[in-house]
């Protein structure tokens, strides 16, 4: 079944601390949650550790819209800790925001109505499944990007993945979703900042 849907904005945050600084990383995000709780427009968020040895963190968040986005950006205390982390305790990062353009669950397809058709190279796929995915699962049709665990959950996964274009991701989908119960979201990423771009990447900077 294929309906259709409103748009929501994913916003990733993939942050490798220092060695020893992860702790000052949390205990940030401790003190910001009430000063999250105070904005509106924050639809789901969820933290995740790397599958591999680099100790890298993935903030996955998903929002009502830009607007929304900007409004906790410009919060002081988010201001302050994005800044100290930066400064001090943060190794690398990158922050990738865009819009959702499809999604694909058990049963269904739902195309959101965006108004736009996405670039190939603007493409990534947010995999959620209950067991890791293999890598050569993408192979010709994508590029395997980074796996994740659920720090709250040990059976909830998360796998980023390039596509080559918007069949691939389509093909993709179509693949996995049978075969794992997960759920599957295509972005169309509109904003992709780094260490190396950090005059940029602090206008969006995730906790």
């Amino acid at each position: 079944m294929s309906v259709n849907g409103d748009a929501l904005i994913g916003l990733f945050f993939e942050v490798t601390p220092h060695l020893g600084h992860s702790e000052h990383y949390f205990s940030f995000v401790e003190k910001l949650k009430p000063e999250l709780a105070k904005h509106s427009g924050l639809v789901w968020l969820n933290r995740y550790e790397t599958l591999s040895d680099d100790c890298t963190l993935l903030s996955y968040q998903l929002w009502e819209n830009e607007k929304s986005i900007e409004n906790w950006r410009n919060n002081k205390m988010h201001r302050l800790a994005q800044e100290a982390g930066i400064k001090a305790h943060f190794k690398d990062y990158r922050i990738r925001v865009g819009k959702r353009v499809s999604l694909w669950a058990q049963g269904e397809t739902i195309i959101l109505n965006t108004g736009s058709r996405a670039k190939p190279d603007s493409l990534l796929l947010c995999v959620q499944s209950e067991a890791p995915i293999p890598n050569d699962t993408f192979a010709k049709i994508g590029s395997f990007e980074s796996a994740y665990c659920g720090l709250s959950t040990s059976n909830h996964f998360v796998t980023l993945v390039r596509p080559i274009d918007l069949f691939c991701a389509k093909t993709i989908a179509s693949m996995i979703i049978s075969d794992l119960t997960c759920k599957i979201d295509l972005f169309e990423i509109s904003r992709d900042y780094s260490m190396v771009k950090n005059e940029l990447a602090s206008q969006d900077v995730g906790r």
